[in-house]
C-alpha cells in the first residue's frame, strides 16, 4: 500500500486477533518509528519498549482495569503487541510529547501499510506511572518516563482501504 493510501486508510483498531506479528514486520514498524521527525534530532531522549509477553500484557490490562460494558477489552483491546514510547524530559517546552507523537504516527502508518491494525493509547500511561512494581517490569532506562503506547495486531477483518480523508478539519489558506 502506498503512503497516501495508508494515511487515508489508518483507523483506530479496538479489537485484535490473537495472531502475533511476524518479527520482520515488527522490525519494519519499529524502524519506521525510528525514522520519525524528532525536534533537534534528540533521538537519544526516546526509548521504545516492545511488549509481546502475554502475562505482562494481561497484568497491564488487569491493573488498568478500565473495562466497561461498552469497552469489554479495554485498555489494550487484546492487542498481542504493544510498543511503549518513553522519553527523557529535559526541556521546559515539553517537546518530548510532540516527538513521541511523531514516532507513534509513523508506526501507525507503517502498520496500516503492512495490513495491521493499531490504536494510540494514552490513558494507560497514568496507570503505569502510578504502579511502581509494574513500571519496574518494563525495564526502562534510567531517567525515561512512559509517554504513550501503540497497540498493534491483526484486526479480525481487514481494514477497508480508503483513497480520501474520512474526516474534515476546517482549514484556511493565507496567500
Amino acid at each position: 500500500m502506498d503512503a497516501l493510501r495508508a494515511i487515508y486508510t489508518r483507523e483506530s483498531t479496538k479489537d485484535f486477533s490473537v495472531q502475533q506479528i511476524d518479527d520482520r514486520v515488527l522490525q519494519t514498524i519499529v524502524n519506521c518509528g525510528m525514522s520519525a521527525p524528532v525536534g533537534m534530532r534528540r533521538y537519544d531522549t526516546l526509548h521504545l519498549t516492545v511488549i509481546q509477553n502475554k502475562e505482562l500484557l494481561d497484568e497491564i490490562t488487569e491493573v488498568a482495569d478500565m473495562r466497561t460494558a461498552e469497552r469489554p477489552h479495554a485498555p489494550l483491546y487484546k492487542a498481542p503487541t504493544i510498543i511503549l514510547v518513553s522519553s527523557k524530559f529535559e526541556r521546559e517546552d515539553h517537546i518530548e510529547y510532540a516527538n513521541v507523537a511523531c514516532v507513534i504516527e509513523n508506526m501507525t502508518i507503517a502498520a496500516t501499510a503492512l495490513g495491521l491494525g493499531s490504536v494510540y493509547l494514552w490513558s494507560v500511561i497514568r496507570v503505569l506511572k502510578a504502579n511502581p512494581s509494574l513500571l519496574n517490569k518494563l525495564e526502562l532506562p534510567q531517567g525515561f518516563v512512559p509517554v504513550s503506547i501503540l497497540a498493534l495486531g491483526y484486526p479480525p477483518q481487514p481494514i477497508a482501504e480508503k483513497d480520501a480523508p474520512r474526516h474534515t478539519i476546517k482549514a484556511n489558506i493565507i496567500r
